[in-house]
């Protein structure tokens, strides 16, 4: 092969790479230029309420929590939206006026706690226990009646806990199989002594029928533990690649039929110090000859850190059998009523926009089971024409230093020379 020959051979591949990112950036309206990255919206539907999914793509390369979102049509103007995390929000849960009407100890077996939700209550199907106690994890029992004479179980065998010890809140949330009964019978599993509870929370929090979009696939999937760590508990280290992609879920898997295990969660941002960054727990357990367990734990989407650090906690019992982690990133909608006629776009990561203010956050409104329609995002484009919004001292942080090292330099000279010209009086002797 001839040198001529040589230099074609290694400039087509070249050349095909320069074609493939042409072919990948496109030029933005003028207004727009400041915005590095766009996506189609893939044929929305004017005659409807759209939606959009936002992936891990434009968690990355957006600015400041998604503040810089926009969507411009063909003729670059920017059209309204609402960003949500659901939807159709469910209603919040509702706290019942209840007394308690017994707050007993059982010694070697329960305290035991009657609960009157007066005549007539909403249905419920949940209660918070209030306590003082610091470490535990105790079994609780829940009946239900009408009458506080005929009881039927709603729920054989469920836990709570709290780790204060490790700084952990751990969960005192009990739910329970849906009714209207104006009595519930709380029995905490703790022979030792009386378990204290000054109040008990009752809630009801209707479903709703609204769908809702499927998750997106996490963002990592059945990591193995990392293998130095100590032997009191089990740990995996996560590096997201990016401190703009928020994590709304840590969950696990195993092969342990039973166990109740505290859950730490710390961040970094150089994986040298470590913030704790909340925590939970996770069990799994068989009641009634029905299996009952909790294998995630929140995040309750955190964004800036780059690293994480998972702890399962396993005090003075062996690891967790087969246990592997999954990590998923929260969900984000974006909605919008599309024109006819209309193309439009997805702009982002602009680090000096703000968080836009449209009238579509107050007027939007959206009825059980409204049709909507889910338009996909093309892939993802450079701006060809794109104008960077910093200060050019910030795009050009070196010629600072640059200038710095020069004055020094020049006052150096200056006071140099200064030195070795001799003054008047020394010229005259």
């Amino acid at each position: 092969m001839t040198r001529k020959m040589n230099r074609r051979f290694f400039c087509f591949p070249l050349l095909l790479a320069t074609l493939g990112a042409a072919a990948m950036a496109i030029d933005l309206p003028s207004a727009w230029r400041p915005w590095r990255y766009s996506r189609p919206i893939e044929s929305p539907r004017a005659d409807t309420l759209n939606y959009i999914t936002l992936d891990r793509q434009v968690f990355s390369h957006s600015e400041n929590q998604l503040a810089d979102l926009r969507i411009i049509d063909d003729s670059g103007q920017q059209l309204p939206y609402e960003l949500r995390s659901e939807i159709a929000p469910p209603p919040a849960p509702v706290r019942l006026p209840t007394t308690l009407r017994e707050n007993s100890f059982v010694p070697g077996q329960f305290t035991q706690v009657i609960v009157d939700l007066g005549e007539r209550p909403r249905f419920h199907n949940n209660f918070r226990v209030q306590t003082t106690e610091s470490d535990f994890i105790n079994w609780v029992q829940v009946a239900a009646s009408d009458d506080a004479h005929v009881w039927r179980m709603v729920n054989s065998h469920a836990p709570i806990s709290r780790f204060r010890k490790d700084n952990l809140e751990g969960n005192q949330t009990i739910r329970y199989s849906e009714n209207n009964a104006r009595y519930l019978r709380v029995r905490i599993q703790e022979a030792g002594h009386s378990f204290q509870v000054s109040d008990i929370e009752v809630f009801s929090s209707p479903e709703t029928k609204t769908a809702r979009p499927a998750e997106p696939a996490p963002l990592f999937a059945s990591l193995d533990p990392d293998t130095a760590g100590e032997g009191s508990q089990t740990q995996w280290t996560v590096d997201l690649g990016s401190s703009n992609v928020p994590v709304a879920k840590f969950k696990f898997e195993t092969s342990q039929p039973e166990f109740y295990r505290a859950v730490r969660i710390l961040t970094s941002n150089d994986q040298n110090e470590w913030q704790f960054a909340g925590g939970g727990e996770i069990h799994r357990y068989v009641a009634g000859g029905k299996t009952e367990e909790s294998l995630a734990a929140q995040s309750y989407e955190l964004w800036g850190p780059r690293y994480w650090r998972v702890e399962v906690l396993n005090g003075n019992d062996a690891p967790l059998s087969g246990v592997r982690l999954s990590v998923a990133m929260p969900l984000r909608f974006v909605l919008f009523h599309p024109e006819p006629n209309r193309s439009y776009r997805l702009i982002y990561s602009n680090a000096r926009a703000h968080a836009p203010q449209y009238d579509l956050a107050r007027t939007l409104q959206i009825p059980a089971l409204q049709a909507m329609y889910h338009p996909g995002l093309g892939p993802e484009e450079d701006t060809a024409n794109y104008a960077d919004p910093r200060p050019f001292s910030e795009r050009h942080p070196n010629l600072l230093w640059i200038a710095l090292g020069v004055a020094v330099v020049l006052l150096g000279y200056s006071a140099l020379r200064a030195f070795r010209t001799p003054s008047s009086a020394e010229e005259e002797k």
